[in-house]
């Protein structure tokens, strides 16, 4: 079987990277981009091709704007991984927005391209992908066929990470609030308005996108009113909601809740992470 990485480009996707160079290192290693990533993810990612001299397969989504017709993929160069939500965009014009409970986003965007691309590369059943879910995400570790973990070879927790990536040369220097996929929508209200806040060009951009004319209207009400999140709220609804609070009364709704824990899209989407949870949940 050829051991194949999905990148998602946070932290314990980048531990995974590390470990998996070492222990097998026939390994390939693939990276996802939706253009919707934060340009420090970007960086990052740069950094570990060039620090640990990979071999990283870029990808991305090419949409087929027909219903009913399977989209493709594209290979893209190094230099070519910015944010400029272009992927995200031919999604949305093709399928909608993605909001809370259809986060069809992740299948979309990188499980569909990563299958389609390895299925033509090493054959239906010649692969099995790894995933940086590290050993203290329990309830995402469940046995499933072609699938291998972090956990199978580190012991490593959430915490065990970042003390790892404080004693290297590079770092991916986001907060957690902002992750990889800065509004996601599996993020809390919360984490989505302090993004906002400290990322204002990003959630114009972003803005901008939603309210194209060209977005697939589907379900009329989600689309009309922009919903997205939990609680029926759009972005813009969000930005609305907390405009009163300062930063750091923003934060401190986030600061030791354990209710924002790794382990959902919030800091870096793993390829198959939200496909998993929803196989395991039925």
């Amino acid at each position: 079987m050829k051991n194949i990485a999905s990148f998602s480009g946070g932290r314990s996707s980048a531990y995974m990277v590390y470990q998996l160079m070492h222990s097998r290192p026939d390994t390939d290693f693939v990276f996802i981009d939706t253009g919707a990533e934060h340009p420090k993810t970007y960086e990052f990612i740069k950094n570990i091709v060039e620090h640990w001299r990979i071999k990283l397969t870029c990808l991305r989504v090419v949409v087929n704007p027909e219903l009913g017709q399977a989209n493709s993929y594209r290979e893209i160069k190094l230099d070519e991984l910015t944010q400029d939500l272009q992927p995200f965009r031919d999604v949305c014009y093709k399928y909608g927005t993605p909001y809370v409970f259809g986060a069809f986003c992740t299948r979309t965007m990188k499980l569909e391209p990563f299958t389609r691309y390895c299925n033509e590369k090493y054959g239906k059943n010649n692969y099995q992908t790894w995933l940086g879910i590290r050993a203290d995400e329990p309830k995402r570790l469940k046995p499933k066929e072609g699938y291998r973990y972090l956990a199978d070879i580190s012991d490593f927790d959430k915490q065990d990470i970042i003390n790892w990536w404080r004693n290297q040369p590079f770092d991916l220097e986001i907060p957690e609030h902002l992750g990889n996929c800065v509004f996601c929508v599996k993020k809390g209200a919360n984490k989505i308005a302090l993004a906002a806040r400290d990322e204002p060009k990003m959630a114009e951009n972003f803005i901008n996108l939603i309210d194209d004319p060209n977005i697939r209207v589907v379900e009329r009400r989600q689309q009309e009113n922009k919903i997205m999140y939990r609680g029926n709220h759009s972005l813009a609804s969000i930005i609305a909601m907390y405009q009163r609070y300062s930063r750091e009364e923003i934060a401190n709704t986030i600061r030791g809740n354990r209710g924002f824990d790794s382990g959902s899209c919030s800091e870096s989407c793993e390829l198959f992470s939200c496909q998993l949870d929803l196989d395991l949940n039925h």
